[in-house]
């Protein structure tokens, strides 16, 4: 029987200072040097305010060349987004992602409030869309922004924003050289959107529609080039569900549940097999969880999941992100706080990881 063993627990920024969250990102490079994205905000947690929204967010790096055993100070390298998602190219190249919601008047929000993307007070904020930016530097500079654009029917909230599409997942660089991202729109429901680049990220073109009623997604390519999402559910029952494209992601087959949790990431092992990892939060135990899948991305008969952290105080963490480490060890970084610290919502987040085994 195939299992997972967690091998160490690594904090990677804690600051009681700052809520931490949700949804860190982790690139590696070729020497091993770990790269984490993650999102602070002042806390006013004490005040019943989540910072979900706050307007002063701070994107941040911190870097580790030890493995996760110790971090560089943050470096903020952006301002008033949401969650950071990164990706190192085959060159090299930086890649991220994210959305925002652009603090505005109320008067203007008030003129918004037929769609959805408003968000509520304190902090008056409509969605501006979500951007992608390029490094070459290891993310000391970035280029300008990109916005994702293009889809049939969907308009921006106001004349100076673009289209209201919001982002949670990876930019995928396919076998072929492609790059692939998904978005999200503020309809109800939710619907996810394909998008496509053929020039290392500088330019985006809007590929396809992929399921209505599902919005956060990790893309996915199998050994035999197929494409494999794994999305969170807008309704119903919380799942992570699987959908795939034998044509490179112009058509999608229905998705189908996977395992309870949301959202996911993925990556692939020495052995060929998935490894799965999500957030779980349900009342049974918050916090992170993985399973190995086959290499189709295929249930194994007897694999058993594994708790990474059942602790936390809400359920307000998880996200999770995985890279490969050189010894082929995955390494899970994700968002948490601790019951031990609070129990409720007053908790502050942090960014916490682990490394995991496969047995």
């Amino acid at each position: 029987m195939v299992s997972l063993r967690i091998v160490e627990h690594h904090v990677v920024y804690k600051n009681p200072r700052y809520y931490c969250g949700p949804g860190p990102a982790v690139v590696i490079d070729a020497g091993g040097n770990l790269t984490v994205a993650f999102r602070r905000v002042p806390s006013w947690l004490e005040f019943g305010f989540s910072g979900h929204w706050h307007p002063a967010t701070e994107l941040c790096l911190t870097r580790s060349s030890d493995g996760g055993r110790s971090w560089s100070p943050p470096q903020v390298f952006l301002g008033g987004y949401q969650c950071p998602c990164l990706t190192r190219l085959r060159d090299g190249t930086l890649v991220h992602s994210t959305h925002r919601k652009e603090l505005v008047p109320e008067a203007i929000a008030d003129a918004c409030r037929q769609a959805l993307g408003v968000g509520d007070k304190p902090w008056t904020g409509i969605h501006r869309g979500t951007a992608i930016w390029r490094s070459e530097d290891e993310g000391v500079t970035w280029g300008e922004p990109v916005y994702l654009d293009g889809v049939p029917g969907l308009v921006p909230l106001h004349p100076n924003l673009q289209a209201p599409l919001a982002v949670r997942g990876n930019v995928l660089e396919t076998v072929g050289g492609t790059l692939l991202i998904t978005a999200y729109g503020c309809e109800d429901p939710n619907n996810v959107y394909l998008f496509q680049s053929g020039d290392s990220g500088r330019t985006w073109r809007y590929q396809a529609h992929m399921a209505e009623d599902f919005n956060e997604t990790f893309l996915y390519e199998t050994e035999q080039t197929e494409l494999v999402a794994f999305m969170r559910r807008w309704s119903g029952d919380m799942s992570i569900c699987l959908t795939r494209s034998s044509d490179g992601g112009n058509t999608w087959s229905t998705p189908e549940p996977v395992c309870k949790g949301y959202p996911a990431c993925a990556v692939r092992l020495p052995s060929g097999r998935v490894l799965l990892a999500y957030g779980y939060r349900f009342d049974d135990r918050f916090g992170v969880r993985a399973r190995l899948l086959s290499a189709d991305c295929e249930p194994i008969e007897g694999s058993e999941e594994c708790v990474i952290r059942d602790d936390g105080a809400v359920p307000d963490v998880g996200y999770p992100e995985v890279c490969l480490l050189p010894d082929g060890r995955a390494f899970v970084v994700y968002y948490i706080n601790r019951r031990q610290d609070a129990v409720d919502g007053k908790a502050p987040r942090f960014i916490e990881a682990c490394s995991i085994a496969e047995d």
